[in-house]
């Protein structure tokens, strides 16, 4: 059986779109693929069953008919934390082995992804080495390149994998445009000469960034106050409204493509970043903003969101949700199987994987 577990140096380094963007590309190509989140950590709740979000995602996009409990058959709860940390043998590795088994039944070939950081999940055993070597796969390491310090998490993230024979090679994520050259001339033959095998240099993208204004609401439970007719504006970074108001306009100005998150009592903040002509608001702690930030926003067709949460708790969901590739529109998956196919070596890759 065909199959490699997608790691990476740390959360939201692009597991999801490579296992998006590569069983796409296989399923393109003839072969029946499969899914596998061993573990998961992003829980979310469907129709009252407790489930992770990226294995949800998964299944709608390949269009899996396999029970959720085989898709993810470990969830990481608060008891199955307290359980590792009371010494309780809860026979894990049986428990991935089997779901692996009903999984791979017809298909030609299943990808795995990681579950955050490559060594989250070693309290209970299944660190993402660890995985892979109860189920007999190589590891594909993804990792985001925002500097050098990359380089140290890859090195240091190849260290945890105990057999050389199961690393299959890294992809560098999310390159800027300013520093590709950078990478592939100087970088790539670096970790080459380290015996890295480097499969592919992906250059950031706004595409798979942005996300439409419709989709925060959704995702934040938030209230329309404002701009409703601008929901289907893309963004593609957030700022923290929380500075003297001095400086917030020409903050606001430098990044366009922006939502700006304050307290709903920061009408100072939210007039600056009306002014800037930032493309969203978001109001926390569920403070009605004053009748003269509303109409001000509605001249200017700025959607303004309520939603209930504090600030950093907003910010935390901000972050999931901005600058990660959901597949919920079918331009994002196409530009992200275009960026594999021109970045990415996929013969060799399908060799490793064992196709």
């Amino acid at each position: 059986m065909a199959s490699i577990l997608i790691s990476s140096s740390e959360k939201y380094s692009g597991k999801s779109s490579l296992c998006a963007g590569i069983g796409t590309i296989l399923k393109d190509k003839g072969y029946s693929v499969g899914y596998m989140k061993p573990v998961g950590n992003m829980l979310v709740d469907v129709n009252g069953v407790l489930s992770d979000e990226d294995s949800e995602q998964a299944r709608k996009l390949f269009d899996l008919m396999d029970d959720i409990k085989n898709i993810t058959p470990i969830l990481l709860t608060d008891n199955l934390v307290e359980d590792a940390l009371a010494g309780v043998e809860k026979h894990l590795d049986k428990t991935i082995l089997d779901a692996y088994g009903e999984i791979s039944r017809g298909k030609d070939v299943v990808l795995l992804e990681g579950t955050g950081g490559i060594g989250g999940g070693a309290i209970y055993g299944l660190s993402d080495p660890q995985v892979a070597s109860i189920i007999g796969t190589k590891i594909l390491l993804v990792a985001r390149y925002e500097s050098i310090h990359a380089v140290d998490r890859i090195l240091s993230d190849i260290e945890l994998i105990h057999d050389p024979e199961m690393f299959a090679g890294v992809i560098l994520n999310e390159v800027d445009e300013g520093q590709l050259e950078h990478v592939c001339e100087l970088v790539v033959p670096f970790l080459e000469n380290k015996g890295v095998k480097v499969l592919g240099v992906l250059p950031k993208d706004t595409t798979l960034r942005s996300v439409p204004i419709s989709e925060i609401v959704e995702d934040l439970h938030a209230e329309v106050l404002a701009g409703s007719e601008n929901l289907e504006v893309l963004v593609d970074h957030y700022l923290v409204g929380a500075m003297e108001v001095n400086s917030a306009i020409k903050y606001f100005r430098r990044t366009p493509n922006s939502v700006v998150i304050t307290g709903g009592d920061r009408s100072d903040i939210q007039m600056a970043a009306i002014e800037a002509r930032v493309k969203c608001l978001v109001l926390t702690g569920n403070l009605q903003p004053s009748a003269a930030v509303l109409g001000s926003a509605d001249e200017a067709q700025i959607p303004v969101i309520l939603v209930r949460g504090d600030t950093m708790s907003t910010i935390e969901r901000m972050e999931r949700l901005i600058g990660r590739a959901r597949f919920r529109r079918e331009h994002k998956l196409g530009r992200m199987v275009e960026l594999i196919n021109n970045n990415v070596n996929v013969k060799e890759l399908m060799s490793l994987i064992g196709l």
